[in-house]
Parts: structure tokens; sequence; C-alpha cells
């Protein structure tokens, strides 16, 4: 790897720790998006079904996840050169897929609720990660998740553009009834086709609202620390097969490996990279 690549990421990594964010512009190719864009339009051709119509994630939004089991790109964009290596940066080596799909706004859609994406790992019955000490005074708390979004078209605040609040990862997690205030004191990640916005899971941040006439296109990549289970079972999700076609760097982050200190996700206390054709569950027809 280059060495003024490295540089970028360490960039990335320092700025990540200590405002809760980074954009990264034009870390992915023009052609790169447009093949990926490509692909999206297949998915819709297809009638590909779409997740999570709901007030909070939206009813004018396109959101299609188990990504990978559709086209190769999608194994391609988990782990490019310009993103996994800053996320590695922050979680760790074996930090795991938590969730990955599309995030397309289209025209008329509202902004999204002020949220954190620790979200599903601090909820009411797990007080430890929510309660877990903070890296020193006024310091956020060690990372356990790690979300960016692509864009695939340029990022305007008319167009729907992320928000965020910069440094928020250094204060309590915000509470629903504060949400107004939290957006108004927000700032849209504008920024071009093919920027990567990367942002810790203790970052306040919500959709922009789409006041254009115009769909906003971006995928959304979201990492969790090794230790932690992840949103999407992709080991049950994606057949053996297919798995097989996988690269070694992307059959570890669906969870293909044991993680560091606790020594999870082994299988019969084996590492699992290469069982999983060998321990599937059989099909067995029934009358």
């Amino acid at each position: 790897m280059d060495e003024s690549r490295i540089e970028l990421h360490r960039e990335a990594i320092t700025h990540i720790n200590e405002k809760g964010f980074y954009i990264w512009e034009n870390a992915f190719d023009s052609s790169f998006c447009d093949e990926i864009l490509d692909e999206i339009s297949r998915l819709e051709t297809l009638s590909t079904p779409r997740s999570l119509d709901n007030d909070f994630h939206g009813h004018k939004t396109v959101r299609y996840y188990d990504v990978l089991n559709y086209g190769e790109i999608w194994q391609r964009v988990a782990t490019h050169p310009n993103l996994l290596p800053v996320v590695q940066g922050i979680l760790g080596k074996d930090c795991l897929l938590n969730t990955f799909g599309t995030s397309i706004i289209n025209p008329g859609e509202t902004a999204q609720p002020m949220h954190v994406d620790d979200g599903p790992f601090i909820a009411a019955h797990n007080s430890a990660l929510r309660d877990r000490p903070r890296l020193g005074k006024s310091l956020p708390r060690q990372s356990i998740v790690v979300n960016t979004m692509i864009a695939l078209c340029d990022f305007t605040e008319a167009i729907g553009a992320t928000r965020f609040v910069p440094e928020s990862p250094k204060l309590d997690y915000p509470k629903a009834i504060d949400s107004d205030r939290w957006f108004n004191a927000s700032h849209p990640a504008e920024m071009p086709k093919g920027s990567i916005l990367f942002f810790e899971g203790q970052c306040f941040h919500a959709g922009g609202a789409n006041r254009t006439q115009q769909r906003r296109f971006a995928v959304s990549v979201y990492f969790c620390a090794g230790y932690l289970r992840t949103q999407e079972n992709f080991l049950l999700s994606i057949s053996p097969d297919r798995v097989e076609t996988f690269s070694d760097a992307l059959k570890q982050l669906i969870g293909l490996k044991i993680s560091r200190g606790g020594g999870l996700g082994h299988v019969y206390n084996h590492n699992p990279k290469g069982l999983m054709r060998h321990v599937s569950m059989p099909f067995v027809e029934t009358d």
C-alpha cells in the first residue's frame, strides 16, 4: 500500500477519534460508483424487496439489505482499501459487518430523528455497554461501532445529506425528546460523488430531508467490534456456495473467524473458516 494512502488512513482515524466523524472526498472512483448504481438499477428491475419502511427509517427511502447475495460489486465495496482499513483502525482488525445496504432517499422524504448507531447495543437490557466508562475526562467511550455513508451522487443539504453533530461522542447519549435541538445543531455532510462519511457509533446523526426532485443515492456499510453479535446474520442469510466465492477478507468480515480476547465465534472450539459447509443444517425434503 502506498505511503500517501496510509497517511490518509491515519488522518481519518485521528479525526474520527477526536471529532467523531471524517469525510474522505472522492474516496471511490466515479466509475466504481457508476458500477454500484448500475447494480442498484438491476435490483430495482428485479423488484427486490425493500426493508425498514417505517416512521424512523423513512417511507420514501429505499433500503436493500442482504446485498452480498446479489452482484459481486458488493464484495468489493465492503473491503475497499479506502474504507476497511480506516474502520479497522478504530474497531480493530477483528471487526465485523453489522449491516450493509442501500440508503436511497427519494424526493419528499422527511428528515430522520437524531440518533446514534450504538443504539442496538446500548438498549436498556445492556447497561454494561450503555454505561461503559469514558476514555478520560471530556473524551468518548470506547468505540463499539463505526458506520460509513458512501455518496453515489453529490451530497447537498437540499438533497438530504446525512447530518451530524461534531464531537458529539464526548456527550451523553441523546434523548428522543432532544431530537429537534440536536438536529438544529447538526451539519450536513455535503460532499461530492464518491466520498465517504465515516461516523463513530456515538456520533449524533440523521438522514436529511430531500427537498429536490432528484434521488439521493448512497450505500451504508456499518461495522461493529468483533466481540459484538451482528445485527444481520450473514452466515444464515448467505448460502455456503455463495460464501465460497468471497475473498478471505470478506469471509472474515461476515464472521468466519474467532474474535480476539473472549474467543467468540468458534465452531466446536475450532476456527470457523472452512467449516461452514460441514456444519450447516442439511436440507431435508418432507412430505
